[in-house]
């Protein structure tokens, strides 16, 4: 008797644990049956912002070197640009799923800067010595960067409340610029101009958790959504 209480014992728990399993089964067959995602990131520094840091640094350089020829070598003066204010790495991303693994798709982002623009003028001396002469506001910047990238992801742990991911794409960013005087000299156009680069981001590991369709995420890797990215993802 007490062998055959063993055995049904035995016999239920099988059962239960059955059913659990095809219960874990049939909520992941639904998980995989969301083929599609949509999701919004926030990141940086992005490849264009960093770009842009050197692209202003040489200016300032290049700057003070015309200023100096310009006057004889007796005044030298550069370009500073202050009091920036930056518009994050923001993105719109969707992709498709081929398979528990690969997803192709794609992203359109967007990211800016504004800054002040000051001329600093430096008198030279006989002994070489350069004196601060004068510093003032002299306008305005902004340059403003638009990205389409087609995107493959490849899911390395899916499961119904968390994943972990890779990331990789290439596409070309837009790039407009504005420069303008405005000053007691008045208003002037110094620059405006647009291009088009190459473009890429590889987000190494991406990491997400929530519900089966809403989760959020954060990404790590290099490109023009960011070093660090972190965004809110809707399956369906």
């Amino acid at each position: 008797m007490k062998t055959m209480k063993t055995l049904k014992s035995m016999i239920i728990a099988a059962i239960i644990l059955c059913g659990t399993s095809m219960n874990a089964q049939a909520q992941d067959n639904d998980y995989y049956k969301t083929k599609n995602e949509v999701a919004v990131t926030i990141g940086g520094p992005s490849n264009s912002q960093i770009i842009d840091v050197f692209s202003e640094l040489f200016g300032i350089m290049g700057s003070a070197l015309v200023t100096s020829m310009a006057t004889g070598g007796q005044y030298t003066g550069y370009i500073t640009y202050e009091n920036e204010k930056d518009i994050p790495a923001l993105s719109v991303e969707y992709f498709h799923h081929l398979n528990k693994t690969i997803s192709i798709g794609g992203f359109v982002g967007f990211n800016g800067t504004f800054h002040d623009l000051y001329c600093t003028y430096q008198k030279n001396s006989d002994s070489g010595n350069a004196t601060i002469e004068s510093k003032e506001k002299v306008g305005s910047a902004k340059k403003y960067f638009f990205t389409v990238m087609p995107s493959v992801k490849f899911d390395w742990l899916r499961k119904k409340n968390f994943g972990l991911y890779s990331k990789v794409a290439l596409g070309l960013t837009y790039m407009h610029e504005q420069e303008k005087q405005d000053n007691k000299d008045g208003e002037k156009e110094l620059n405006n101009k647009s291009d088009i680069m190459g473009n890429f981001q590889a987000s190494l590991l991406g990491i997400e958790a929530g519900s089966q369709k809403l989760r959020g995420f954060v990404e790590f890797g290099v490109g023009e959504q960011g070093i660090l990215v972190a965004g809110c993802r809707y399956k369906f």
